[in-house]
Order: C-alpha cells, then structure tokens, then sequence
C-alpha cells in the first residue's frame, strides 16, 4: 500500500510539472518573456547569475533543480534550474500596501540548457504581473525590478 501511495504522489507530481512546462510557455509569452542566449555553459551561466545577482545586495532564497527533480522519475534533461531572489527591501515596497502581489515575488529566472547545448536564461518581466494589479506604485517597482533583471542577466550571460 505504501508503495501505490509513493507511485501516485510521483505521478502527481510529475503531472503537474508537465502540465506547468505545457501552460507557461503560452502564459509567459504574453507576459513579457525575455529570452537570453549566454556565451557560457550551464554550470558557468548559473554560477555568473548567483553572483550578479548576490553583487546587488539581494540573496537567492531558492534554487529549483528541474534535472535533478526528473531525474528522481526516470526523466533525463540537460541542466535546468530555476533561481528565486530578491532582498526585503523590495518586499517592503510592495507587499504591505498589495499583500495579493506578494505572487509575483521573489523574481525567477529560469536557467536552461537546450539540446544543441546552447544555454538559455529566461525570465518574466516583473512589470508584466504587477500591471495586473492597476497601481502606479506598483508600476514602478514592476519598472525598477525589469531593469534590475536585465542588468543582471546580461552581466551574467556575456
């Protein structure tokens, strides 16, 4: 019995990943997906961001590691990581006033290395969710955090 419970909580989770790479594509190319082509590799690309993104004061508070997560399922991808961060400070400028924006936080940014071993640095621009909410000030903190990620993602990928 404990074993058909692992194997339909794996099933599940497996579901809902594939599900998630099927819908976000679509979602995100109407949300301001910026796509980046790094001159590094994957491993070098992932190393570059956490420090670019460490040098502005923020911290990474969590590293999704897509391949290692399938391989747990008998699915092997090339390297694939998502990186979540940001700093308290930008918190503060948005979550007290906008508690329903703390979705759009921490920023991502989505690490991939596609199959011709190119490696791909993706994200969303934050702008993008916070225009859902309809507040100025959200606005330019959604302007502050685009700049801020294409900033980093172009020091990380050159």
């Amino acid at each position: 019995m404990k074993g058909t419970r692992k194997a339909l909580i794996i099933v599940g989770i497996v579901s809902i990943f594939a599900w998630t790479m099927w819908a976000a594509p679509a979602a995100a190319e109407s949300a301001a997906r910026i796509d980046t082509v790094s001159k590094s590799n994957f491993g070098k690309t992932v190393k570059q961001l956490e420090t670019a993104i460490k040098g502005r004061g923020m911290m990474v508070v969590a590293t999704v590691d897509h391949q290692n997560m399938l391989r747990m399922v008998g699915a092997n991808v090339k390297g694939s990581k998502t990186l979540e961060f940001g700093k308290p400070d930008m918190m503060k400028m948005v979550i007290p006033s906008t508690p329903e924006a703390g979705l759009e936080m921490p920023m991502k940014i989505y690490v991939y290395e596609q199959a011709d071993g190119k490696t791909l640095v993706s994200y969303v621009k934050p702008s993008a969710g916070f225009a859902a909410y309809g507040k100025a000030d959200l606005n330019m903190v959604g302007q502050m955090m685009d700049n801020m990620l294409g900033e980093i993602v172009a020091e990380a990928t050159r």
